[in-house]
């Protein structure tokens, strides 16, 4: 005689009406969305990434419902959540300044540690803003 096991599904247990999302991200940002997710863990704060793997769909179904999704479980750690999550973009924002090579004097994305024109490194450069 085979007895089946009871699968609870996560609406059953009221674990989706607790849920709450934190952030949407762009398909080619899921490796950050992944990274977020392992920081806020680190904070204590349990998350789920949806569509995840959905980019493999493109095409079948609209490409908006592909986009990672960041997800707090409990809606009572969302504020907390949101501000480290906000906090570290606003970083991730600040970090990237553009910058004149004192080298040659080209002017290079702030993602760059060198100059793409000469190999020059950015301790010597100029800041730009605006």
């Amino acid at each position: 005689m085979f007895v089946a096991a009871r699968v609870v599904a996560p609406f059953a247990t009221g674990i989706i009406e607790r849920m709450k999302k934190l952030h949407t991200f762009h398909l080619w940002e899921r490796p950050l969305a992944g990274m977020f997710k392992d920081l806020l863990a680190k904070e204590g704060i349990n998350c789920l990434l949806r569509n995840e793997q959905l980019s493999a769909a493109l095409g079948e179904i609209p490409f908006t419902e592909c986009y990672p999704e960041l997800w707090v479980v409990d809606e009572e750690i969302y504020p907390r959540a949101q501000m480290l999550l906000n906090a570290w973009l606003k970083v991730a924002d600040t970090e990237a300044v553009d910058w004149v090579c004192a080298g040659c004097g080209e002017l290079s994305a702030g993602n760059f540690t060198a100059c793409w024109a000469c190999g020059r490194d950015n301790d010597s450069s100029t800041d730009v803003t605006g």
